[in-house]
C-alpha cells in the first residue's frame, strides 16, 4: 500500500506539472476568444463585477492608460510592436509620422454612462510603438498629451478643439529604443509637485538634454522626472531592471511595478535598486518591500487603493498585472513607521483564458479599476522569437472592475506644508519627514546638516526607509563645499558610512583624518580615498593600511587590493608605495611557501579542492573539503587526488563524507573513494565511498588491528562525469589531521595569483619570473556562433529531451540540487543565487520545449542585455564576458562561472558585442537525460503559487 501511495503521488505530481505547463506556457495553445467569452472566465472577489469598457476594433493592442481632467480614458495602442517602424517609413528625420502605421493614442469616452466606451478618437496617429503618455496641454491649446513614440518624447497638441493633434513637438530625443522595444519610456504620471514621473525600460541607453541645459543618461531600468514643458530633467532613483507602472499613496510615496528584481518597490528619491549586478553608491540598496515574486518576472502596471474609495477595509492594498500568469496579483501593505511591507494576498483577478495579458492598471475617477488587456497568444519578448507567427496584432480589451457597493468619493491628495524644512523635519509623522527629505535634495543647505544628522541618529532602526532617506539627504548635503568642516562634535561612525558614498576630495580627506585618529580601516574607505582623494593622501593611506594589517595580524591583501582598485577606477597607476608593498608581500608569501613544513594536504590532478559549508546528517553545518567549488560542466569533470601527511593510526577514526558515485538513478561506481593507506607500502587498509548525497554522513573505521602504523588519508575523485562527480570530507576525529589546514595553503596560492596580476608589469624581473607560475592562463577565445550542422544536432537533442520529459516523473528535490550546483552561480530563484543572468522566478511558464531550448541551445534567443562583450586588449589577448558595470576607468566583466574581472579601459583596443550567450552550450553533454529531466521538472514547477 505504501508503494501504491507513493506511485499515486508521483503520478499526481507529473499530471500537475504537465497540466500547469499547458496553461502557463508563454505561447498559449488555446484559440482566441470573443470579449464576452473572455469576460465569462474572469474570477473576482464577491462584491465586484467585470465589465467590458472597450475592445477591438475600437482599439488594437493597449499599452498604457491615463484619465484626463474630463474623466475620459486615453490609451496608447500599437500594431507595429514588436518591430519598430523602419526609418524609410518616417515622414522626416525626427519620425514625426510613420507612413501606414495604425499605432495611435486614442481617447475613449462613455457618453451615455452605461460603463462602455461608445466614442473613440485617434488623438495622435501614425505613431511608432507609443507607450508612456500623459494627458496635459499648455494653456493656449485645447487638448494635448506628452507621449513616447519612437524615437522621442513628444508634446502633441490640439490647437482647434477637434480632439485631434495638429501640433507635434519634440521634448526629448532621440532616445534609446534600438535594443529593446519592450523596454522604452512608459508610465508617465503627473505628480502634485508639477513634475512628470516616468520609467525608463530595460537595456536601452538614452541621453536626455533639457531646455535649461540639464542632462541625464539612463541605461536600462530607472525612474526619472521632467518638467512638462521639457525645461528640466533629472533622475528620481537609480537602478531596477524593467520598471513598468507608477502610482502614489496618500502620503506621497511613489511606487513602481518592476520585472526581474521585485514586483513592487517604494521609491526613495536618490536611492539605488538592484539591476543585474550593478553596484550601489556605497549606502546599500533600498529596502525591499515585496519579498515574494508572485511567481513571475512579467509584472507591469500598479494601483494603490487608499483614501476609503472602496471602504476602509480596502485601504493600503495594491494590485499589479501579471502577464505571464494571466492574473492581477494582490498585496496588503503594512507599515513600520514609513517602511512598507507587501503581504501577499489571494489574486484579485484570475482568468480561465490564458490570452488575458494585464499590461496596465488605472483607478478611474469613477472608482472602478481599469485593466489594459494586451490580449495575445504570446507575451514574451526575447523569450519567444519576435517573428513568431502567433503574435496577435489586432485584439485588445479594456476591462472595468466595479465594486458594487461601499465606494466613496476619492479624496484629493494634499501635500504637507513643506515650505519650512525645520518644522517639517520636526514633524512627528515619519511620512512628512520623508516628504521634506526628498524635497531638500532640490537645493541642499549647509545650515540643515546638523538637524539632519541629529534626526538620523534618533530614527528607529526598524524604519529602514526613513533611515535611508536621512542618509541620502546627508550624503547630498556633504557634497556641498565646506560641509565636512561643519561636522565637529558629530558622532563620526554615522558619517563614515555616508562619506564612502560622497565622490569628492573633501570626503576622502575626512575619511583619511578619521583613519589617522584610529577609526577602523575598511576596504571601502581605502577605495574611496584612492579613487577620489588628493594624490598627496596616497602615501598616508597606504602607510595606515600597512600598519593596520600588522597590528591586527590580518592578511594585508584585502586592504592592498582595495587601494589598487581605487587607483585603477581613477585611471591612474598605483603609487610607488603601493607597488613596494605589493612586492614585499609577494616576496614574503613566496618565501613562506619555500620554508613552510610539509603541508597537511597535497593534491594531484586538476580537481579544484575547496572548503565549502555543507550540511551534516546530524542537522549541523561544517566546512567540507571537497573536489568542487560551484559545480557543473568542466569543473565537475576534473579529477584528482587529495592526500594527507602521514599520521599514526588510532584505534578508531571517524570522519564525515559527502558526494556522489554517478547520477542518482545509475548504478554506483567506485571511481570516487576514500582510502587509508600505509605510508611506506601504499597498501590499502580500508576504504569508504561517498553516500550519494550533498549532505555529509559519518563513517567510522575500526583500526585496532593497525594501531601504531603510519598511514595517509587519500581522497580520490576519479569520476570525469559532468554531474554527480565529486566528493568531500570533514570533521576527522580524533584530530590527527584537520581539513581547515588546507585553507591556509589555498589562501596563499590565491593571494599569489592576485599579486601576480597586480605586479605583472611593475615587479623586478626576478620577482616577475617567480610570480609567473601564479598568473592565470590567457583567457579562452570567445565562443563561436552555432553552425547550421550544430543547430540541426541541437534541434534533435531538444526534441528528444522534450519527448522524454513528457513520459517522465521528475524528482524535484534532485532537480533543485542540479540547479544549485550548475545554474545558481548566475541565476536567481526566490531570492537565492547570482544575478549575472536573468532572474528565473516563474520560469516554468515557458513550457518544457522552450526550456529545453533555453538550456541546451542558449544562443538561440539571447536577450540583448546579455549579449557577449569581447574585449581585445593591447597585448592582443581577448576577454569575453557579461558587462556588469563601469567603475570609473574600469570595465567590470563576469565570466561563465560568475567570477568578476576588472579590465582597465586604457588597455582595451576594441570592444565587440555579439548575440551569443555567456551560458555554455554544453549541458546536453554535461547532464545525462535523467538528470536533465529532474532539472527541467524543478524549473517547470517554478510558477505562480507552484
Amino acid at each position: 500500500m505504501h508503494f501504491l501511495r507513493c506511485l499515486a503521488a508521483a503520478s499526481a505530481l507529473t499530471f500537475t506539472l504537465h497540466a500547469a505547463e499547458e496553461k502557463l506556457r508563454l505561447v498559449r495553445e488555446t484559440d482566441a476568444l470573443r470579449p464576452e467569452q473572455e469576460r465569462a472566465g474572469f474570477h473576482v472577489p464577491p462584491g465586484f463585477e467585470v465589465q467590458l469598457f472597450a475592445a477591438e476594433p475600437q482599439i488594437n493592442k493597449p499599452i498604457n492608460m491615463a484619465f484626463d481632467a474630463r474623466g475620459r480614458l486615453w490609451v496608447s495602442s500599437t500594431v507595429e510592436y514588436p518591430y519598430a517602424a523602419e526609418k524609410s517609413r518616417w515622414s522626416d528625420p525626427k519620425g514625426t509620422n510613420v507612413k501606414g502605421s495604425r499605432d495611435a493614442i486614442k481617447i475613449l469616452e462613455d457618453t451615455d454612462g452605461d460603463g462602455r466606451a461608445d466614442k473613440g478618437t485617434d488623438f495622435a496617429n501614425e505613431l511608432n510603438i507609443p507607450t508612456g503618455f500623459l494627458p496635459w496641454h499648455k494653456p493656449e491649446h485645447k487638448a494635448g498629451c506628452i507621449a513616447w513614440s519612437i524615437p522621442n518624447i513628444w508634446y502633441f497638441a490640439d490647437t482647434d478643439g477637434d480632439d485631434i493633434a495638429d501640433h507635434r513637438e519634440v521634448l526629448f530625443g532621440p532616445l534609446g529604443y534600438e535594443k529593446d522595444t519592450h523596454g522604452m519610456c512608459s508610465s508617465f504620471r503627473l505628480g502634485l509637485d508639477g513634475w512628470v514621473y516616468a520609467t525608463h525600460g530595460f537595456n536601452n541607453t538614452s541621453h536626455f538634454k533639457a531646455k535649461d541645459g540639464s542632462t541625464l543618461e539612463l541605461h536600462s531600468g530607472n525612474v526619472f522626472r521632467f518638467k512638462p514643458d521639457g525645461s528640466r530633467v533629472e533622475p528620481w532613483t537609480h537602478g531596477q531592471v524593467n520598471p513598468f507602472g507608477l502610482c502614489w499613496d496618500r502620503y506621497g510615496n511613489l511606487y513602481s511595478a518592476d520585472c526581474h528584481s521585485s514586483p513592487i518597490y517604494q521609491l526613495i528619491r536618490g536611492a539605488h535598486y538592484p539591476s543585474f549586478g550593478k553596484p550601489h553608491d556605497g549606502l546599500g540598496f533600498a529596502p525591499v518591500m515585496c519579498q515574494h515574486t508572485h511567481g513571475s518576472t512579467g509584472i507591469c502596471g500598479i494601483v494603490y487603493i487608499d483614501g476609503g474609495v472602496w471602504g476602509p477595509e480596502w485601504d493600503d492594498h495594491t494590485f499589479v498585472g501579471n502577464v505571464v500568469t494571466s492574473t492581477v496579483n494582490h498585496d496588503k501593505v503594512t507599515f513600520t513607521g514609513s517602511t512598507p511591507k507587501a503581504n501577499e494576498q489571494p489574486d484579485f483577478l484570475t482568468s480561465d483564458d490564458p490570452w488575458f495579458r494585464p499590461v496596465d492598471l488605472q483607478l478611474g475617477p469613477d472608482n472602478a479599476l481599469y485593466i489594459a488587456d494586451f490580449y495575445n497568444k504570446i507575451i514574451g519578448h526575447y523569450e519567444v522569437p519576435l517573428e513568431h507567427p502567433g503574435r496577435d496584432k489586432e485584439r485588445g480589451r479594456i476591462w472595468r472592475i466595479v465594486k458594487t457597493s461601499g465606494t466613496s468619493k476619492r479624496q484629493p491628495s494634499v501635500l504637507p506644508d513643506l515650505n519650512d524644512w525645520r518644522s517639517a523635519l520636526q514633524s512627528p509623522s515619519s511620512f512628512v519627514q520623508r516628504s521634506i527629505l526628498a524635497k531638500m535634495l532640490d537645493a541642499p543647505e549647509l545650515e540643515a546638516l546638523p538637524l539632519l544628522i541629529r534626526n538620523a541618529l534618533r530614527t528607529s532602526a526598524d524604519d529602514t526607509s526613513l533611515g535611508l532617506a536621512y542618509r541620502i539627504a546627508i550624503r547630498d548635503h556633504l557634497k556641498l563645499p565646506g560641509a565636512f568642516a561643519k561636522l565637529k562634535g558629530t558622532p563620526a561612525s554615522l558619517i563614515d558610512e555616508i562619506a564612502i558614498a560622497v565622490p569628492t576630495p573633501d570626503a576622502a580627506e575626512f575619511l583619511l583624518a578619521r583613519l589617522q585618529r584610529g577609526a577602523p580601516i575598511t576596504a571601502a574607505i581605502l577605495t574611496q580615498i584612492a579613487r577620489y582623494g588628493d594624490p598627496s593622501f596616497s602615501p598616508q593611506a597606504i602607510a595606515l593600511a600597512r600598519k593596520s594589517s600588522l597590528q591586527n595580524s590580518t592578511t594585508p591583501l584585502p586592504l592592498l587590493t582595495a587601494l589598487s582598485d581605487g587607483f585603477s577606477e581613477r585611471g591612474t597607476p598605483p603609487p610607488p608605495e603601493l607597488v613596494a608593498w605589493a612586492q614585499e608581500l609577494a616576496t614574503q608569501l613566496l618565501n613562506s611557501t619555500a620554508t613552510k613544513p610539509t603541508p597537511t594536504w597535497t593534491t594531484l590532478g586538476d580537481a579544484k579542492w575547496t572548503l565549502q559549508p555543507r550540511r551534516l546528517t546530524d542537522g549541523t553545518e561544517a566546512p567540507v573539503l571537497q573536489s568542487i567549488a560551484k559545480g557543473g560542466g568542466d569543473e565537475e569533470s576534473r579529477t584528482g587526488t587529495l592526500r594527507s601527511i602521514p599520521f599514526t593510526v588510532p584505534a578508531k577514526l571517524a570522519l564525515w563524507i559527502n558526494g556522489h558515485r554517478g547520477p542518482p538513478k545509475a548504478e554506483p561506481h567506485a571511481k570516487n573513494v576514500i582510502h587509508l593507506r600505509e605510508a611506506k607500502t601504499g597498501q590499502i587498509i580500508t576504504s569508504a565511498f561517498p553516500p550519494r548525497s550533498d549532505i555529509a554522513k559519518q563513517v567510522e573505521f575500526d583500526l585496532k588491528d593497525h594501531i601504531g602504523k603510519i598511514i595517509t588519508l587519500e581522497v580520490i575523485d576519479g569520476d570525469d562525469g559532468k554531474a554527480y562527480a565529486w566528493l568531500g570530507i570533514t570533521h576527522i576525529e580524533p584530530a590527527v589531521i584537520n581539513v581547515n589546514d588546507y585553507q591556509s595553503a589555498d589562501t596563499t596560492r590565491e593571494s599569489l595569483k592576485t599579486l601576480a596580476v597586480m605586479l605583472q608589469h611593475s615587479a623586478p624581473a626576478a620577482l616577475r619570473e617567480k610570480l609567473a607560475a601564479y598568473l592565470p592562463p590567457r583567457p579562452a577565445p570567445p565562443p563561436l556562433p552555432v553552425s547550421p550542422e550544430q543547430r540541426k544536432q541541437l534541434d534533435t537533442l531538444i526534441a528528444t529531451r522534450t519527448a522524454a520529459f513528457a513520459k517522465a516523473r521528475p524528482d524535484l528535490e534532485t532537480g533543485a540540487n542540479v540547479f544549485k550546483m550548475n545554474c545558481a552561480a548566475c541565476h536567481q530563484i526566490n531570492g537565492e543565487g547570482g544575478l549575472i543572468g536573468p532572474q528565473l522566478d516563474g520560469i516554468g511558464a515557458r513550457g518544457p520545449a522552450r526550456l529545453c531550448e533555453d538550456i541546451l541551445d542558449p544562443n538561440r534567443n539571447v536577450d540583448a542585455h546579455f549579449h557577449l562583450h569581447t574585449l581585445t586588449l593591447k597585448d592582443n589577448s581577448t576577454f569575453a564576458g557579461f558587462l556588469k558595470a563601469e567603475l570609473g576607468q574600469i570595465h567590470l566583466l563576469a565570466d561563465a562561472t560568475g567570477k568578476e574581472h576588472r579590465i582597465a579601459k586604457k588597455d582595451i583596443t576594441k570592444t565587440e558585442v555579439t548575440p551569443i550567450s555567456l551560458m555554455p552550450p554544453t549541458f546536453g553533454q554535461t547532464l545525462d537525460e535523467a538528470t536533465f529531466i529532474d532539472l527541467l521538472g524543478y524549473l517547470l514547477n517554478e510558477k505562480a503559487g507552484k
